[in-house]
């Protein structure tokens, strides 16, 4: 009984030591955070910098209630000062607890240029919390700017320093909005702008004949409007599956094969686990023309390698063996020996999900893919130089950043391969780098070796 006794007791000194180290850590986190880095201190980074003061510097702990306040954009000559009104933004970097680095929606109370891009009311403040690079939405976008840019319209992002009532946030990025407005997704007529995201909240959601569950995201209208439009993205899918979807009324007459194609090579290269028809996947129809678009592109922060999320089966290119389509473009591609794991630089991902594997069942879409690789590929290359080029200018910016969050070499979301030994920006920098290198490379070996394959 004594010897029971004891176990008991040194099981609860256990415990209480266990809660005890597991509150200091908390502790040490939480002081941590509160650091003391000054306005002066953060003009010597060279980047903008964003202040906001809440009224009665009340906290933003909300996605649907606005706190109003005034903000101040020094940028580093210019000074912008106007009221505004600030709330959460996002998803899962809104409701995950494993960083206090949250995203935000800022909406000034007149339109306004913020360091250069097209006047607007609506702007994110994007914490790339789950980044620790911080790069890969910004090159993503740099992309589709740069590189593949048939896609109608898609967002910019500058980074800045971020200021609340007086404490230091972080790097920020301030990044256009995806909505149907004024210099952002516009119609000369009738249109709308459609989401397909797992997540719920919507002001109209549906599901597609196919099971996608999508959202009409923009513009606010009336449930008649949300109907009709969710009657497009059905018809339009029907017509995608349809047997005559390869017939001159088929589904070419009203997708725009050129958005189409650079938004699948986006999604492809940078193997956006999201992109698999799962989240943050936008469209948007244009009445005036009858066309859907693919795009805007959004929300890369997973990507690039930085997730260990399986899509498929070991088995999964088994039955795409079997498509004409594929054994003409795929001649020099083992099927059998390419993983699509989202954090591998080898093998595809999204030419396997939803629309996009019918679509690569049509011989004249996969030539379309890769023509256009080859009218891209070097400056997808010389992109990967900019990229190293804009890490080494964050590079400050960026460590400062990690010394108050500290997500650089910790076992927070998501766990990019390798994550516990990379303890300095420069090195997740060099970790994004080097696979965009050994991805294009890849990529490459595929599209490039082919077009020599039949020659």
């Amino acid at each position: 009984m004594s010897v029971f006794n004891g176990i008991k007791r040194y099981s609860a000194g256990f415990v209480f030591l266990f809660v005890l180290l597991s509150f200091g850590c908390v502790l040490a986190f939480l002081l941590s955070s509160e650091r003391e880095v000054t306005f002066e201190s953060c003009k010597k980074l060279g980047l903008p910098i964003l202040e906001l003061s809440t009224n009665k510097k009340k906290e933003i702990t909300s996605k649907e209630d606005y706190v109003k306040g005034e903000f101040t954009l020094t940028d580093p000559s210019v000074v912008l000062t106007g009221k505004c009104k600030v709330r959460g933004h996002g998803n899962s970097t809104w409701k995950t607890t494993f960083t206090n680095k949250k995203p935000y929606l800022l909406k000034l109370d007149r339109e306004a240029n913020l360091l250069g891009m097209p006047g607007a009311r609506k702007w994110i403040l994007m914490a790339n919390s789950c980044d620790r690079s911080m790069l890969r939405n910004f090159y993503a976008e740099h992309l589709t700017h740069n590189v593949w840019d048939k896609m109608r319209w898609n967002p910019q992002s500058k980074f800045i320093t971020l200021f609340i009532n007086g404490k230091y946030r972080g790097l920020y990025s301030v990044t256009e909005k995806v909505e149907v407005e004024k210099s952002r997704v516009e119609f000369e007529g009738e249109g709308f702008l459609a989401e397909i995201d797992s997540h719920g909240g919507r002001p109209y959601s549906f599901s597609s004949p196919t099971g996608l569950r999508f959202h009409i995201r923009s513009p606010k209208s009336t449930e008649e409007n949300y109907k009709k439009w969710a009657e497009k993205i059905t018809e339009l899918e029907n017509i995608l599956y349809s047997e005559n979807w390869l017939k001159e009324d088929g589904y070419k007459k009203y997708f725009d094969m050129d958005s189409f194609v650079d938004w699948y090579l986006l999604s492809e290269f940078s193997k956006n686990y999201d992109a698999k028809f799962y989240n943050s996947v936008f469209m948007n129809y244009d009445y005036s023309q009858d066309k859907l678009f693919m795009g805007p592109a959004w929300d890369h922060d997973i990507a690039f390698g930085n997730s260990g999320e399986s899509s498929t089966g070991s088995n999964s290119y088994n039955s795409l063996v079997s498509n004409s389509a594929w054994i003409q473009m795929f001649k020099v591609f083992d099927f059998s020996k390419n993983s699509t794991m989202p954090s591998n630089e080898e093998g595809f991902l999204i030419n396997q999900s939803s629309w996009y594997h019918r679509l690569f069942n049509d011989a004249d879409f996969v030539n379309a893919v890769e023509k256009r690789w080859l009218e891209t590929r070097l400056e997808l290359k010389s992109s990967i130089d900019w990229l190293k080029e804009q890490g080494e200018l964050l590079n400050s910016a960026g460590e400062l950043n990690d010394s108050v969050w500290h997500i650089i070499g910790s076992a927070i979301w998501p766990r990019a391969p390798g994550y516990r030994d990379r303890k300095t920006y420069k090195s997740e920098v060099k970790y994004l780098t080097d696979w965009c290198e050994q991805r294009f490379e890849w990529m490459d070996s595929i599209f490039y070796q082919k077009k020599f394959a039949n020659n």
